[in-house]
């Protein structure tokens, strides 16, 4: 739907100009209202309020009674025009466009201290297109988007120190954005409108598909030690591989395992297992391990390549021989 959106309503390039333009990066004349309250919104209000910035309301769905408690009003999204001259939308992705909608046709005749508004959200996919009813009325238009996960109580140290990809088509817009990021204890980076499907895809690998993997990792411990910490088995593990990972900056230095030392018994071992009990993981294991081979090509010779190669391929499976496992390496993962 999110796609459709932004075909509906255009994606070609648009700017506005105007002579003698104020860069206007005063973000304390702002009076905010957060729209959506869920969890990124409630980080962001308590964020805004930390940073010293006025929140003049929050605006929630007309049946919403969810009390905030550390706000001075709650209104309706339809009212949310009348209290602010800056938005912040957290709504899911496909309600964006409509909301924009909905604040544009409420927008008043006359600004507040003669201010251009502003109207941030927060989707690592949408495209700042999405503003575009609310950009047609004047509004300055942003895209900021934390590279965070927001799980729990909303609080500011959430933001502190976390990279936040800033999209807007115009400089002006593009520094008041970082501006606001850098008030909220974000690491502001820039990032083109036409590459955050690029962007969001490489966050979604790297973190919400990397909890799908542990998962299966998870069970595949529980069930080989009959209880219920696979988990806390893995942690330490998962915990030096992560810390490799970012200390080296480089995923070839940091890969440890049977491909990165070329043990094709212990790959064989592991797809007899997974081909028998488990097809659905033995496909992501070998897709997987195909990009593993990639990363560990290089120290390996020539023959181990073209064995774990082979081995891996989709359809292979059965070259395994049936006395396969007697072979498997126990070297540590």
């Amino acid at each position: 739907m999110l796609a459709q959106a932004c075909d509906r309503h255009g994606t070609a390039p648009y700017r506005r100009t105007a002579a003698g333009e104020v860069e206007g990066l005063d973000i304390d004349a702002y009076r905010f209202c957060v729209i959506g309250p869920g969890r990124l919104g409630s980080t962001l209000l308590a964020g805004l309020l930390e940073a010293g910035l006025t929140v003049a309301a929050v605006g929630v769905h007309a049946d919403d009674d969810t009390d905030l408690g550390m706000i001075p009003k709650q209104v309706r999204v339809a009212d949310a025009a009348l209290e602010a001259d800056a938005w912040w939308l957290t709504v899911p992705d496909d309600e964006i466009y409509t909301v924009a909608a909905r604040l544009a046709a409420s927008l008043p005749a006359t600004r507040r201290g003669g201010r251009e508004p502003l109207a941030v959200h927060c989707s690592g996919l949408g495209s700042i297109h999405l503003l575009r009813p609310l950009f047609e009325q004047g509004v300055r238009v942003l895209c900021l988007h934390p590279l965070q996960t927001f799980t729990g109580e909303p609080r500011a140290e959430l933001l502190r120190d976390v990279p936040c990809a800033v999209t807007a088509h115009e400089e002006r817009d593009l520094r008041l954005g970082e501006e606001l990021a850098r008030r909220l204890g974000l690491r502001p980076f820039r990032l083109a409108d036409d590459k955050k499907t690029l962007y969001h895809l490489s966050a979604v690998v790297g973190c919400n598909l990397l909890v799908a993997l542990e998962s299966e990792a998870k069970r595949l411990m529980d069930e080989a030690t009959g209880g219920e910490d696979g988990l806390d088995h893995l942690a330490s593990l998962l915990s030096t591989a992560m810390k490799n990972l970012l200390s080296s900056g480089d995923p070839a230095h940091a890969l440890t395992g049977p491909v990165a030392r070329g043990d094709v018994g212990s790959v064989r071992a592991h797809l007899r297992l997974l081909d028998r009990e488990s097809p659905r993981l033995a496909r992501t294991y070998r897709a997987l391990s195909l990009e593993a081979l990639t990363l560990a090509a290089p120290r390996l010779d020539d023959e181990q390549v073209r064995t774990l190669k082979h081995l891996l391929d989709e359809g292979t499976a059965g070259t395994a021989t049936p006395d396969a496992g007697r072979d498997a390496g126990g070297g540590a993962a």
